[in-house]
């Protein structure tokens, strides 16, 4: 999920700006109510990772015991993923589209050295997806063609790490230094770090679009790119909101942790630190806050659905993390 000189030829783009409002009462009659996703036995604390296009598919992580392993809860079905294939230890999922194909990274610990191999699972089978003898590796997003975007690095320099897709068909191709924030189709987004740039770059063509100020924490959902933006000490920052074509369509003041948006125009997300963290939503009418019993975690993925539904994480009895599905309830 993001060129400041491919923009300077655009003019009479209209952005809309969402107005930050003092937070509203929920509509009368309306209520979030939470409902939590099921755990496997014996598990107590898990956590959100991801969810599909579509929102039917999410994806998570627990500890059983000693080691990470993976759940997917198709409308809200718990199926536990296999364990991690030897010689490693732990999986970390990270992304599902909406014929639950999971991607994310398995990963080993030793004294000496780290090794961590991205995959793509479907049809009940891990395929560890190539990475190089002295690289480590992680799978972070999928499309619905089962392309695979993420990032590589050397062992021997771990800070320098590159942009990569798998493609469902051919060889690993690079898309140069920086971490991997979204995808969309065809449509990488990635964080340059050393020219602190977000990015969109095209899979097909290598065209690239910067979005301006842009930087992480990022998302790309419903085929458009939330990104922070730092204003200033006095409003502090905002979400910026970007189409694929790098034209920013949206500005929602006081955002900082921007979770997803649904396809009538909600963003969901988290107010700035300085403005109280609090979980929230922008409408075209303004921002409300998020009202319920438990409050989704601003650390854990969250999104959006069409139908209102708030997916994320929230911390439970004894601080045990729990992965929840908020349903917007009118009576």
């Amino acid at each position: 999920m993001r060129q400041r000189r491919v923009l300077a030829g655009l003019v009479g783009v209209l952005t809309a700006v969402s107005v930050v409002a003092a937070p509203q009462a929920s509509a009368a009659g309306c209520v979030y109510n939470r409902v939590d996703l099921p755990l496997p036995a014996g598990v107590t604390s898990a956590h959100t990772e991801g969810s599909s296009a579509n929102n039917s598919r999410i994806v998570g992580a627990y500890r059983d015991p000693n080691v990470t392993k993976a759940a997917l809860w198709v409308n809200s079905t718990l199926r536990v993923l296999p364990p991690a294939v030897s010689p490693f230890y732990d999986v970390f999922p990270e992304d599902v589209n909406n014929t639950s194909v999971v991607v994310g990274s398995q990963e080993w610990r030793a004294s000496d050295r780290t090794a961590t191999q991205a995959f793509r699972f479907e049809n009940n089978a891990y395929q560890f997806l190539y990475t190089a003898l002295d690289e480590n590796s992680r799978g972070q997003y999928v499309n619905e063609a089962g392309d695979v975007v993420g990032t590589v690095w050397k062992r021997a320099n771990p800070t320098e790490r590159t942009v990569v897709m798998w493609p469902r068909e051919g060889g690993r191709r690079s898309f140069g230094l920086g971490q991997a924030s979204g995808l969309s189709g065809r449509k990488i987004v990635k964080y340059d770090e050393a020219n602190s740039k977000s990015l969109i770059v095209d899979a097909d063509t290598g065209a690239t679009v910067e979005l301006p100020g842009g930087r992480p924490p990022a998302v790309v959902d419903g085929g458009r790119v939330l990104t922070y933006r730092w204003v200033d000490q006095v409003v502090g920052g905002e979400i910026a909101e970007w189409d694929l074509n790098g034209v920013e369509v949206a500005i929602h003041r006081g955002g900082y942790q921007p979770y997803g948006r649904n396809n009538s125009g909600t963003v969901f997300g988290v107010l700035e630190p300085m403005l109280g963290s609090t979980p929230s939503l922008w409408r075209p009418s303004g921002r409300t806050a998020v009202v319920a019993d438990k409050l989704p975690i601003a650390h854990y993925y969250g999104d959006v659905t069409d139908a209102a539904t708030l997916i994320g994480t929230y911390n439970g009895e004894a601080d045990q993390l729990r992965p929840a599905r908020w349903l917007w309830v009118c009576s």
